[in-house]
């Protein structure tokens, strides 16, 4: 004759909390505006790899469109461009309601103290 099984009771396995991932911000929006485009993709690339989010544009035209299309957190503007002086631009932005910082790049400039000043304005 056999006797009644034991089985112990074990508890349930408690539930084990699943980490949420930090909501990761979305990267600064750069816009780039230089005519000369061996100087628009260093500094696109040299932004880029900084973690920035860019876009590069080669006249103050297409500059002033994009600032109202896409609504950069900075703008870095070569001071003559084609078709506008950088000053220019940066005025029509900020006349037009822009608030948007920039950043006017003299020739020749240092890569490393645009984006340092990219930086230091973007943190501020």
């Amino acid at each position: 004759m056999t006797g009644p099984t034991f089985r112990p009771e074990v508890p349930p396995n408690p539930p084990v909390p699943v980490p949420v991932p930090a909501a990761v911000p979305a990267p600064a929006r750069v816009l780039v505006v230089d005519d000369e485009q061996d100087v628009r993709e260093l500094l696109t690339e040299t932004f880029r790899l900084a973690g920035f989010a860019v876009t590069a544009v080669g006249t103050g035209v297409a500059a002033l469109n994009t600032a109202y299309a896409e609504t950069p957190d900075l703008v870095v503007l070569d001071v003559r461009l084609p078709d506008f002086d950088g000053a220019d631009v940066a005025r029509i932005l900020r006349d037009a309601g822009r608030e948007v910082p920039v950043v006017l790049l003299p020739k020749p400039f240092s890569l490393e103290n645009v984006v340092t000043r990219v930086r230091e304005i973007l943190a501020a």
